[in-house]
């Protein structure tokens, strides 16, 4: 089985206003690939000046990108512009950064913000091999900042079976942090430095080349397998690291089942993870929108300064608009896409419900799920302070905070773009309060 196939590659018949034109040559559906990445060739040209980047797009995210700077004679002779004769472009794209079935979107951007769609193709590359049951199995927590993940992984951790790393001052990402690592080392821009190495004072030497293509090496069949089989080993080490360091911390003659650790919607690793690891878990942690964004707002004046991606727009409006409504729908399509192979979790039903949501999760995990042993572990969890991490006096009270601490004009705004999701989550909706009201 290939490791990647392109399966289908759109073009639009008409070019943006203030390009002269654009074409990806390749590749060509059905097109496959048996190493981890696979190149995308084409040309883009705009009228004014010459393109600034081609930028590789997944889920509004780059994902790849690069300079057009490829001699094209054809294009030149096409067009009687002066700089026609360098708009070819070559982006290296890795697999191991793009979802299992992935659609991406070509762009070109220039320097003056003009920008138009080159290609949209879809695909699919096969998952990583897994690992056996034998080792540590994640526990993947996905969620936002703001709503219960410490007390999550916190309880979880309390768990005999599961192990975290000091949750309530580290918020450690071991297999993130692995797993960035096996995705830096699988591109082509990486791993070809070996065969052609840059200046070996700088010490990023090795690491995402833009100068580096498939080809460079000059040996086509040693290349396939520095991404291919060379690819996987590494994943398998990067496991054994993540292995090793849950050794370490867990208390002598333990034997726990799962590490407990934070993700984000956005990222990719829960799904890396997921293919490394056959016995990996997920949890969707969600709390209601509006209360998140009162407690970010809160927790941001307690510390006197802006968190939780606040800092990058100039308002509340915008911020509940951009950040918070893009993190709601990634968590809604994370939540629709691994169905019943995650477990959803509302961090209400974890104060308000405490005892029933906790034996949920402890079947969820396959781990004994009776009275004694719920009631046990909540005895373990409740030795812990949450002083530092609250914004209320006590966790009952940040539930629905939203009706006292929002403006008006704060909750249309949650109204106008929060609404659809939080009722397919189960929360009433801010537009039929403020009728109410």
């Amino acid at each position: 089985m290939a490791l990647v196939e392109i399966k289908s590659v759109d073009q639009p018949e008409a070019v943006g206003r203030g390009m002269l034109g654009c074409r990806l040559d390749s590749p060509k559906p059905p097109a496959r690939s048996d190493t981890y990445g696979f190149e995308l060739v084409g040309w883009a040209l705009a009228e004014a000046e010459p393109l600034a980047k081609i930028e590789v797009l997944q889920e509004g995210r780059v994902v790849a990108e690069a300079e057009p700077e490829d001699a094209r004679p054809d294009i030149a002779a096409a067009f009687p512009v002066e700089h026609a004769d360098r708009a070819g472009f070559r982006v290296s794209v890795s697999a191991l950064d793009l979802r299992q079935d992935f659609e991406l979107t070509v762009i070109a951007r220039a320097a003056d913000g003009l920008h138009a769609r080159i290609a949209t193709l879809s695909g699919e590359r096969a998952p990583l091999p897994a690992a056996g049951e034998e080792l540590l199995q994640p526990l993947i927590v996905n969620t936002i900042g703001r709503s219960g993940s410490t007390w999550l992984v916190w309880l979880l951790s309390c768990l005999p079976e599961a192990i975290a790393f000091s949750p309530w001052a580290r918020d450690a990402r071991v297999g993130t942090y692995w797993v960035s690592a096996l995705q830096g080392l699988a591109r082509p821009q990486s791993y070809l430095a070996q065969l052609v190495p840059g200046p070996l004072e700088d010490r990023a030497w090795w690491l995402d080349r833009p100068d580096l293509r498939p080809g460079v090496g000059g040996d086509e069949e040693l290349e396939a397998w520095l991404g291919g089989e060379a690819i996987e080993s590494v994943a398998e080490f990067c496991q054994s690291r993540i292995d090793a360091f849950y050794a370490r911390i867990a208390d002598p003659g333990a034997r726990p089942r799962y590490f407990v650790e934070k993700h984000m919607p956005y990222q990719l690793a829960p799904d890396l993870l997921s293919e490394m690891y056959p016995g990996a878990r997920e949890m969707i942690l969600v709390r209601d929108f509006r209360d998140m964004l009162c407690s970010v707002i809160a927790f941001n004046r307690k510390r006197g300064w802006e968190g939780f991606g606040r800092a990058a727009v100039t308002s509340d409006e915008e911020y509940v608009q951009t950040t918070v409504a893009n993190s709601a729908r990634r968590l809604l399509r994370r939540l629709r896409e691994r169905g019943d192979a995650a477990h959803l979790v509302r961090y209400e039903d974890l104060i308000q419900k405490p005892e029933e949501t906790l034996a949920g999760m402890m079947a969820y995990l396959g781990l004994d799920a009776s009275d004694e042993s719920v009631a046990a572990t909540l005895e373990r969890a409740e030795s812990n302070s949450l002083d530092s991490h609250r914004t209320t006096e006590k966790a009952s009270a940040s539930i629905d905070r939203w009706k006292r601490d929002l403006s008006p004009e704060l909750a249309a705004v949650c109204a106008d773009v929060l609404d659809p999701v939080l009722t397919e989550f189960g929360y009433e909706p801010t537009l039929a309060l403020a009728s109410e009201g």
